[in-house]
């Protein structure tokens, strides 16, 4: 991994298994609101247009088509994220690995280009007990999703240090 070039300051980080149920609840919610947009044209079929019966069939094909998609997510594709999801925080830079499925795909954040790091947390984060630490930095923000709170704090706590140290300081212009 690109991280054993540098030194580490912590090694491989798994998320905490909270992050399973969020990821199935936040899908799960995904669905439910695609499906009620989606019953605006089941709506205006049935009360306004009911010789237009292809409306019907069409959103009845996408709402299965997405509902199945969602189904094997939820109960498979969880799993996989969560197996293919970690970061390592080095002295120079934080990795991020993320995946799915099919594929597994890393971020590489030099911790030079940090501007703020922030902790966020919904309303059902908090009721699993965890957190997401947002690193934004010029042109993106990223996140890393189901830290306990101690923990996001303690890597927002590290970020932030780690950012400073240097001529590099983007706390300290």
């Amino acid at each position: 991994m690109y991280a054993a070039m540098n030194t580490t300051v912590s090694e491989q980080q798994q998320l905490h298994p909270n992050v399973v149920p969020y990821w199935r609840i936040y899908r799960l919610f995904s669905a439910l609101k695609r499906t009620a947009l989606a019953s605006i044209p089941i709506i205006v079929y049935l009360m306004w247009l009911p010789q237009w019966k292809w409306i019907f069939y069409v959103v009845a094909a996408y709402l299965l088509f997405h509902w199945s998609k969602d189904v094997f997510y939820i109960i498979y594709g969880v799993r996989f994220s969560y197996a293919r999801r970690s970061y390592v925080l080095t002295k120079d830079e934080i990795v991020i690995r993320w995946g799915s499925i099919w594929s597994v795909n890393s971020s590489v954040i030099p911790l030079s280009r940090v501007q703020h790091v922030d902790i966020e947390q919904d309303v059902i984060q908090k009721k699993l007990g965890i957190s997401e630490v947002v690193i934004v930095t010029a042109g993106d923000a990223t996140g890393i999703v189901g830290l306990l709170e101690e923990d996001a704090n303690k890597l927002r706590r590290q970020v932030i240090e780690l950012a400073k140290i240097g001529e590099t300081d983007a706390y300290n212009p």
